[in-house]
């Protein structure tokens, strides 16, 4: 049986009729009203180390979806909007490899974008969802899930709750392009440790291959951007840049509504492998 914080998460995934934006005002409108629920940002932190570990509880992943959501999906959308032209060559199946995925925003931010274009329903998506948390894990193939059906979109979601270390990217696919999404992790560690080996595997994935990285300009994702770039000489680097992203989110701290400006560091590769 569903606990109360599973059945709030569940109800806001039917309210998707517009894309992630419809669930985040639902859970925004939930965490208000519910203050004596909620974790504080300093309990959060302090379990999370400032959200870097992974999640353990439902009230741990609507903390973060409601703190830091927003800001995720609106970066990717973003970078997907100056880099990708998915209207030019619509591909009947696409894999999405959503490294360290949380709650999935990256790649409903991807599911968003294309629908924006137009071309939601042109192409199946394989989807492949690595988080080390199974909590987040879960929200993530439940709103993947609803957002594909409210879409019309074809998808097939395949889930490793594994850490990145001991990621494995299927070779076995049927998909001409791959999408390697990298939201918001970049500063992370242990992530970085990683990017050798990863940046092996997606070099055997044939086909067209795009990576891209989102993260907030701290000093640690500077030192991640200057890694992936090292572990990724193969790759065409297209597009690198900051970017002074403002626009309205709902503050933890303040308890409402207001405007809000983050520098982003964002990057797009892209190599071809036979």
């Amino acid at each position: 049986m569903k606990n109360q914080l599973q059945l709030q998460i569940d109800s806001a995934s039917e309210s998707m009729n517009g894309g992630f934006v419809d669930y985040y005002k639902n859970m925004v409108n939930y965490f208000h009203q519910n203050h004596a629920h909620n974790l504080s940002y300093s309990d959060f932190s302090s379990r999370t180390n400032r959200a870097t570990n992974a999640l353990i509880s439902e009230k741990e992943a609507i903390f973060y979806i409601v703190a830091y959501g927003w800001q995720h999906h609106q970066s990717m959308q973003y970078l997907l909007s100056q880099t990708i032209n998915v209207t030019s060559e619509p591909q009947e199946k696409i894999r999405v490899v959503d490294y360290g995925c949380g709650q999935g925003v990256a790649t409903l931010a991807f599911m968003d974008y294309l629908k924006k274009k137009g071309v939601a329903q042109q192409s199946a998506l394989e989807i492949h969802l690595i988080e080390p948390s199974k909590v987040s894990l879960d929200i993530a193939k439940l709103l993947i899930e609803r957002l594909a059906k409210v879409y019309g979109m074809q998808v097939s979601i395949h889930c490793q709750q594994r850490t990145l270390d001991t990621a494995l990217i299927s070779l076995n696919s049927e998909c001409t392009e791959t999408f390697h999404l990298l939201s918001n992790v970049i500063d992370i560690q242990t992530v970085q440790a990683t990017l050798p080996n990863l940046a092996k595997q997606m070099k055997s994935c044939t086909g067209k291959n795009f990576l891209l990285a989102t993260c907030p300009r701290y000093a640690n994702a500077q030192t991640g951007f200057r890694l992936l770039q090292q572990a990724m000489g193969f790759a065409d680097n297209l597009y690198d840049e900051c970017w002074d992203m403002t626009y309205e989110m709902y503050r933890v701290m303040q308890a409402c509504w207001s405007q809000h400006t983050s520098t982003q560091r964002m990057a797009m590769m892209s190599w071809i492998s036979q």
